[in-house]
């Protein structure tokens, strides 16, 4: 029995996930206090405003979780053909890559900052132009980052993200209470990913210190990059369309209360999803290098749903059973109106998240047409919320909706997609 245990807790999924877990609860301690903060020294329609401006974030950010997932699944393959030598040239062809895509899609934001700020009915320009710099140091950081995790080096991993959010804590509440409210907030979010972008540069650099040996180049990098990643971009948009659109379009069609308890209530319900998504993270690399050596996947596949879903399913069921307790905790200024839609919302989350470990499954083997199921099906929910929005009930429920399917198709699609990997 005791082998058995050892066996279990060395299992690198379960330490990796560990190690994770722990950095991730770090940060997420330190997001729930700067979001606490945000809550409670601005007020709800600020708040609204504030909230909006991360989901706009999130939206473009999702190349940032594309840049993570290409890296990661890069240096893992490196690592799983014992080709570490070839990380540096990763790293410096990959920076250069992403840096020019930073820089176009930071200017395209900038230039239509007054239609952004218009459609969410933000006066200030300046907040939507700083949401943007926040992007660019954010796509360079996961180049970064995401090699660190195909490398499996999760704890500095999980230091970046420990330091940056305290940095953006630190500076975030500074900045309220010096007066400058949503822009102190925003311009805490820049800096802290700026931070963010140095520590992983730092982090690599003995990499590139090393001498490049051409038995270990990768030709037509570039190249792999690109035909990989535009797969996987939509796959991810897809996939935070769920966690993003519905308060965007709240945003616009509600008034600015509640907009900004619907934020609130979007915040609680997907703290659920952050407390147990730093398995996925453990995941993709360890799929990645396992299909390298052509080794079995369906086993590990197994293990991260029971993982992920165990505890997703008791979190699910204590939100809703204390509605009370968990707004309290999170949002105690906040009207008690909002303690109706936590339990329902808790079922979206608990069907986006199964769905989001698929999801990161099917990329790590390089099953890249699962994008075509989850951008459907997010355009899909985001016609639903434009056309049926009469009450925030009516969007909760199409979000369980459109999940449950998401779940389904992925599910659907697993015995053709792992045919080859399983043989």
């Amino acid at each position: 029995m005791k082998e058995i245990i050892k066996s279990v807790i060395k299992h690198p999924l379960i330490s990796g996930s560990t190690i994770i877990f722990a950095g991730s609860m770090a940060a997420n301690i330190l997001n729930y206090i700067f979001n606490l903060g945000m809550g409670r020294f601005l007020l709800e329609s600020e708040y609204g405003t504030f909230i909006s401006l991360i989901s706009v974030f999130n939206i473009f950010s999702v190349f940032s979780t594309t840049i993570n997932t290409v890296f990661t699944r890069f240096s893992a393959v490196l690592v799983g053909q014992q080709k570490e030598e070839s990380i540096g040239q990763l790293f410096i062809t990959g920076s250069q890559w992403i840096g020019a895509i930073a820089f176009f899609v930071t200017s395209l934001i900038i230039l239509f900052s007054h239609q952004i700020s218009s459609f969410l009915n933000i006066n200030s320009k300046i907040l939507i132009i700083i949401t943007a710099l926040a992007l660019f140091f954010s796509y360079l950081s996961f180049v970064g980052s995401g090699i660190l995790q195909g490398l499996l080096r999760f704890g500095y991993y999980s230091f970046i993200n420990i330091f940056s959010s305290l940095v953006k804590l630190i500076l975030g509440l500074a900045f309220i209470f010096l007066g400058f409210k949503v822009f102190g907030a925003m311009s805490a979010f820049f800096l802290s990913a700026m931070v963010g972008y140095l520590l992983a540069f730092f982090a690599l650099y003995k990499f590139l210190k090393k001498r490049k040996d051409k038995n270990f180049s990768i030709p037509n990098l570039r190249k792999k990059l690109s035909l990989y990643a535009l797969p996987v971009f939509l796959a991810n948009i897809g996939m935070t369309a769920f966690t993003t659109m519905d308060i965007i379009l709240v945003k616009h069609f509600f008034n600015p209360t509640t907009a900004g308890q619907y934020a609130a209530v979007s915040t609680m319900g997907r703290s659920i999803f952050f407390a147990v998504s730093p398995i996925a993270l453990v995941l993709f690399p360890l799929v990645a290098q396992k299909k390298e050596r052509g080794e079995n996947l369906t086993g590990i596949v197994l293990l991260s749903l029971l993982l992920i879903g165990v505890p997703a399913l008791f979190l699910s069921l204590f939100y809703f059973v204390f509605p009370e307790v968990v707004r309290t905790i999170f949002y105690p200024s906040f009207s008690k109106t909002i303690n109706q839609y936590l339990g329902s919302f808790s079922i979206f989350i608990f069907f986006y998240t199964l769905a989001y470990i698929l999801n990161i499954f099917y990329l790590s083997i390089g099953k890249i047409k699962v994008c075509i199921i989850t951008i459907l099906i997010a355009l899909l929910e985001s016609i639903l919320i434009w056309f049926f929005h009469s009450d925030i009930g009516l969007v909760i429920n199409i979000l369980i909706i459109s999940s449950f399917l998401l779940l389904f198709c992925l599910l659907l699609y697993y015995p053709q997609a792992t045919r080859r990997s399983i043989s």
